[in-house]
């Protein structure tokens, strides 16, 4: 056996040493999946693979969206809520995460101790739309209108227990007017009803509808939101239009397993703060017809608490069921 002695030995072994740990450092990290339960192609599906090529460029990590649908979109959040609490699993949803505790029964997790927020990307408002045939142009008008046309009241809604079904339930109270409610898959379908006039009223995502409202073939009576939308600013809220209080929001953003270390949570969620500084991402999310939510981490998962609270109140309030 050669014996290497002094300097020399010192030398190649310090030197071994630095090739492991440049071999090990080269190594791919493994990738995240962020998975989200709606089609592809939808507002939500569009939003986490913006969020996705952002975490690509600033954390260098391979972010694979995947649509995984079912159970109104509880499924995903099943397969997050079981996956390894590594922070490789993400969830990427929508304000209906807040409502299914609320309307389904037997939750493969607990929506409020199994998730924790990373970081919340854009908010949206919903929109009051009717066909463009209907001879109104206000929701005050509208009231009126169905009340002298029963026949003609008829609302659709992107599911039931949905935001937008909130949205209507809400107006049906707040207008006292009887609506009967036409729950569809997705907006698509619904949109054509709109447009032909099969169903005259419909409440759905500005994001949904932006070019059916620009191009005139629904049209925009109201919005759900207290704020004005940046890329309707003539479009009055409800409140604005006789509705006091009416304040209904989509919101989009990431999740993690309660159980996903806090340091991994906060680098996600530092992530999601930088981008929300860049002007060319703002431009993005401002184009779809959405709103910005600021923070991280900590505003992220405060958020998502106070809705938790006010989607009960009002399933409770409006007595919203899946039956």
């Amino acid at each position: 056996m050669i014996k290497l002695q002094g300097n020399l030995a010192r030398i190649l072994f310090g030197t071994l040493v630095c090739l492991h740990a440049s071999l090990g450092s080269a190594q791919p990290a493994q990738a995240v999946h962020l998975i989200h339960g709606q089609g592809t192609g939808g507002t939500t599906d569009a939003l986490a693979r913006l969020l996705a090529n952002e975490w690509d460029k600033r954390l260098g990590r391979n972010v694979i969206v995947e649509s995984r649908p079912g159970a109104a979109t509880s499924l995903a959040a099943a397969i997050v809520a079981k996956a390894p609490p590594d922070g490789n699993t993400l969830l990427f949803t929508a304000s209906g995460f807040t409502a299914n505790p609320f309307l389904l029964k037997d939750l493969p997790f607990d929506t409020e101790k199994d998730f924790t927020g990373v970081g919340l990307v854009a908010t949206t408002p919903y929109v009051l739309v009717v066909a463009p045939s209907l001879p109104v142009s206000t929701p005050k008008e509208l009231v009126q209108y169905l009340k002298q046309h029963p026949d003609k009241s008829t609302v659709g809604v992107t599911s039931i227990g949905s935001a937008q079904h909130i949205s209507a339930a809400l107006f049906r109270k707040m207008a006292a007017v009887d609506m009967v409610f036409v729950p569809y898959k997705g907006s698509a379908a619904q949109i054509a009803d709109v447009a032909t006039g099969r169903v005259p009223v419909a409440f759905d995502n500005i994001v949904a509808i932006a070019s059916q409202i620009k191009a005139g073939t629904l049209k925009p009576l109201a919005i759900t939101t207290r704020q004005r939308s940046e890329m309707f600013p003539d479009i009055p809220t409800l409140e604005e239009s006789g509705f006091p209080g009416f304040d209904i929001a989509g919101w989009f953003g990431a999740l993690a397993h309660s159980a996903v270390p806090a340091s991994v949570v906060e680098t996600y969620g530092n992530a999601v703060m930088q981008m929300k500084q860049d002007p060319e991402f703002l431009a993005k999310v401002r184009a779809l017809g959405a709103t910005v939510i600021p923070g991280g981490h900590a505003q992220a998962q405060e958020y998502i608490q106070a809705d938790l609270k006010k989607t009960g109140d009002l399933i409770k309030e409006l007595n919203i069921t899946l039956e």
